[in-house]
């Protein structure tokens, strides 16, 4: 489905999201307090805008009370993340791309 703000994709069932996710990174902080903000949202349908925006949300929940340069590391990981939860390619690269240009406007 396509609708003004792009493709319309349905994120992965619970199940397969976390053996996506733990494909990217089995690290068992991970597993206990950033992955089950993620799979909160486990097949909801989303555009490539609001990949980005869940991702961001969950990594602010996650490293708020951390040093401030686990955002940047969490950041670092975006594409391997939006890949972990995008199972379409355009749409992926789509979020990429936006959550780059997100960057540049700091």
């Amino acid at each position: 489905m396509i609708d003004k703000l792009g493709k319309k994709i349905t994120l992965p069932p619970r199940d397969e999201m976390l053996q996506r996710l733990l494909k990217m990174n089995d690290n068992n902080h991970f597993q206990e307090r950033f992955y089950p903000k993620l799979l909160r949202e486990a097949g909801s349908e989303k555009v490539a805008i609001g990949v980005v925006m869940l991702l961001q949300l969950a990594i602010h929940d996650y490293t708020t009370g951390m040093p401030a340069s686990m955002d940047a590391v969490m950041n670092m990981m975006m594409p391997d993340l939006i890949d972990a939860l995008c199972p379409d390619e355009e749409v992926a690269k789509e979020a990429k791309a936006f959550f780059e240009q997100a960057m540049a406007a700091k």
